[in-house]
């Protein structure tokens, strides 16, 4: 009997015996799941992957052992037991495991109301905080209880090579050029963040925090029954529930955020490390977040590559794929906070350009100077400010009132960037001494020709819906004025030239950041603004 027969026969009434009134079948990359009354069959699909084996009747029977014993820790009501499957009468029949008629095996499971798991009550908006929270408490349980793993050899050395792993199989499954380079991209980053983290990364594989647990911690795989149950344990390889327990909640953490429930996702970690669970810092978290984006990145991709190229179905994964290479880029600013990042420069310089292209990929919050200006003014944003506006004085309240701001975004989201010209070093100076430390503070300065700055600023002037009130005069006139960032410290400031596509000045400010990253420098002294008065 050949696979799409076994499908057939596991697909009708008379294969199970307490003949359901339907079979509902449905798919992932790896298995089949038959839902048949009030019980759900798993057939493993006969797969032979980089990171699994389904590929005897043998193997897969083991595996289904493998996956009930490991999914009882979490859902012992849940995992029923394994069952065999042996021809009969032009069909199937259920039998023993140890049957040696069965020529293929099955998970059985009890089956479950699926509007119960978070990934469903989130799309329907009834997830509530009380909920994510008793989810928290049981992963910090699990992961307390879970077997330690000898940290001897699953430090950063281990973590490194399971990024390696991961991206060289995303690589693989990557056809379009555009994808390769950005996975290319984030690999870079991730390189540079195991390098300058190593120490930490060994020290939490030392004190027992390597651990084997889950290695799928999906939205979808949460129910919230009571007690809080999860299922769907990775079975089929241990290396890749040998994790940090860091990494194990970061799966879950990134599932949130990828189907809308980015709240909820910090509420989990909040209520995770309230209950003794140790997931180290968020830049901690953020790392394994891109790690597991990727992953996720890379399974969307092999599921694609079993569907026909032109269909539907084949897209939509594709697309899916995509939007989890944008949540890792998302991540990897993450993970490089806390941080404020100021792109300053003359009018015109492309600085506000800039600004928004970074907002947009690290979906940090953006400050804007005029915005604050006009608001301080009491005047709608396009509105144009009067000239006491750019006095002195107000000067210094606008950019006091940006580091406040920013020192709150600081606490609400661990970094934000700011879109001001920071021409003026007092102007510099009320805007450190507002944000008060808040954060490390990185100046990308934009520097552009003065035939580029005059040729921006007679375009703009014909943007209706501009907000910066800046003409060719002041363009000019403040280039003349720019009083040099001397004051902060060297690390402190990359300059960049924008007279050029935006898309390379992105990646030159990513590359640079990896490269100081990767180089060791600690970001608390390497983006801090020297005092007043003091040399950079």
């Amino acid at each position: 009997m050949n696979d799409a027969e076994l499908r057939a026969a596991l697909g009708r009434r008379d294969a199970y015996p307490d003949r359901p009134p339907n079979v509902e079948l449905r798919e992932t990359h790896i298995s089949w799941v038959f839902l048949a009354g009030a019980r759900a069959y798993k057939l493993k699909k006969p797969l032979v992957l980089p990171f699994l084996d389904y590929g005897t009747p043998e193997r897969r029977r083991q595996m289904c052992e493998e996956e009930v014993r490991l999914n009882r820790r979490l859902a012992p009501d849940v995992y029923l037991g394994v069952r065999g499957v042996a021809a009969s009468n032009g069909g199937v029949e259920l039998t023993d495991s140890e049957d040696p008629r069965a020529i293929d095996f099955l998970v059985e499971m009890r089956r479950y109301d699926e509007r119960r798991t978070v990934a469903a009550q989130l799309e329907r908006g009834e997830l509530t905080r009380a909920q994510i929270r008793e989810v928290a408490r049981t992963l910090a349980l699990f992961h307390a209880d879970c077997a330690q793993i000898d940290g001897a050899d699953h430090g950063a050395l281990r973590i490194e090579r399971e990024v390696d792993r991961n991206i060289e199989e995303l690589l693989g499954a990557t056809t379009l050029s555009a994808d390769r380079h950005h996975v290319r991209l984030l690999a870079r980053f991730m390189s540079a963040f195991v390098v300058s983290h190593r120490e930490d990364l060994d020290a939490r594989a030392a004190q027992g925090l390597v651990r084997d647990c889950h290695g799928d911690l999906r939205a979808e795989h949460v129910l919230l029954e009571s007690p809080v149950k999860v299922v769907d344990c990775v079975e089929f390889d241990p290396s890749l529930r040998a994790l940090d327990v860091a990494d194990d909640l970061a799966f879950l953490v990134m599932d949130l955020a990828a189907l809308g429930g980015e709240r909820f996702a910090k509420e989990l970690v909040e209520a995770y490390r309230a209950a003794g669970g140790d997931c180290g810092e968020d830049s901690l978290l953020s790392f394994f977040a891109v790690h597991r984006a990727l992953v996720r990145a890379k399974v969307l991709l092999a599921r694609a590559a079993q569907l026909p190229g032109g269909s539907a179905a084949h897209g939509h994964i594709s697309a899916q794929a995509r939007e989890s290479l944008a949540l890792a880029e998302c991540y990897s600013w993450g993970a490089r906070l806390p941080m404020v990042i100021v792109v300053c420069g003359v009018p015109a310089s492309g600085k506000s350009q800039l600004a928004s292209a970074l907002a947009h990929a690290s979906r940090l919050p953006l400050l804007s100077s005029d915005v604050v200006r006009k608001r301080l003014a009491g005047i709608r944003p396009t509105s144009t400010a009067r000239a006491e506006h750019y006095s002195e004085q107000f000067n210094r309240a606008t950019y006091r009132e940006l580091g406040l701001q920013a020192s709150a975004e600081v606490r609400r989201h661990g970094g934000a960037l700011v879109d001001a010209t920071f021409r003026h070093r007092r102007d510099r100076q009320a805007f450190a001494e507002a944000l008060a430390g808040a954060a490390p503070v990185l100046f990308v300065e934009c520097l552009a020709p003065v035939a580029v700055l005059v040729d921006r600023a007679l375009r703009r002037r014909r943007d209706p819906g501009r907000i910066s009130d800046a003409d060719l005069d002041v363009v000019l006139r403040e280039r003349e004025q720019w009083e040099p960032l001397e004051e902060v410290h060297a690390f402190a400031h990359l300059p960049l030239r924008t007279d050029r596509p935006l898309g390379e000045t992105v990646e030159d400010l990513r590359a640079l950041l990896d490269r100081r990253l990767e180089g060791g420098q600690s970001r608390s002294v390497v983006f801090r603004i020297a005092p007043s008065g003091s040399p950079g």
